[in-house]
């Protein structure tokens, strides 16, 4: 028999939306969703908005801060799962002790490294060639919870950091769906713990501001480029004099 999971999903850009439509269409709707600050339950050019999905399904929006309102503690200490998925926004510690199971998050890197912003973009920039897309709970840490699984995505010669984040998607949309099927099962999420959580964490900065430094090598100033093409997010830049110049891909 399949199971009902309780659950509040939080999140948003293209991975929440997905991933929030596939809750909606196993009949595992959650009972809150908590959109990202942007989310104005409109959709954009971008992506599509998951507050006016919530609102369709007749889904409960709430705001971040609600989570930890006593006014809900009740219901919300009774659910499974917390999906943090595509989220902008750091679930409050209260919150994060609330499901049974945890709180679950898929990060665009394999942990531990690049634990925090931008990870798609730094791995460009950094040249490396492979990177992928890691499954965990959150802990108190950030990105330094327990590993539910791990996939490996290849960065082709050609790839900017847009179309990285669209593999992230995939693969973390499949990810998604291998969980959801031993949720229903009652299924045992194995994990493991990160055995070195002293590696960098990457402030909610670009690389070099955003601004390409014409003394490096060529190489490098190809990355650089690949990694900052990622609309509608600032495309890379250069001045000459006081006037600013900016570099976009057609």
């Amino acid at each position: 028999m399949k199971r009902i999971i309780r659950s509040v999903f939080v999140g948003g850009k293209e991975l929440g939306f997905n991933c929030l439509k596939i809750l909606i269409n196993k009949n595992n709707p959650p009972l809150f969703v908590v959109g990202n600050l942007d989310d104005n339950g409109k959709d954009n050019i971008w992506h599509k908005s998951t507050i006016k999905l919530a609102k369709k399904n007749k889904i409960r929006i709430l705001k971040l801060k609600e989570l930890s309102k006593k006014i809900y503690s009740n219901k919300l200490k009774n659910i499974d799962i917390i999906f943090c998925i595509g989220s902008t926004q750091i679930l409050p510690e209260k919150a994060i002790s609330f499901p049974k199971l945890g709180c679950l998050n898929f990060h665009p890197s394999l942990l531990p490294k690049y634990r925090g912003r931008y990870s798609t973009v730094h791995s460009i920039f950094n040249g490396d060639t492979i990177t992928g897309v890691t499954a965990h709970w959150i802990g108190k840490k950030i990105d330094a919870g327990s590993i539910i699984s791990k996939k490996k995505i290849k960065i082709k010669p050609h790839y900017t950091a847009r179309d990285l984040y669209l593999e992230f998607t995939k693969i973390s949309t499949k990810l998604l769906l291998e969980i959801l099927k031993k949720l229903e099962k009652n299924m045992k999420i194995k994990s493991y713990k990160i055995a070195n959580i002293k590696l960098k964490y990457y402030k909610k900065a670009l690389p070099n501001d955003g601004k390409i430094n014409w003394n490096w090598k060529g190489k490098k100033i190809f990355n650089f480029i690949r990694s900052m093409t990622f609309e509608p997010f600032s495309p890379p830049h250069f001045y000459i004099g006081k006037k600013k110049y900016i570099i976009i891909d057609q």
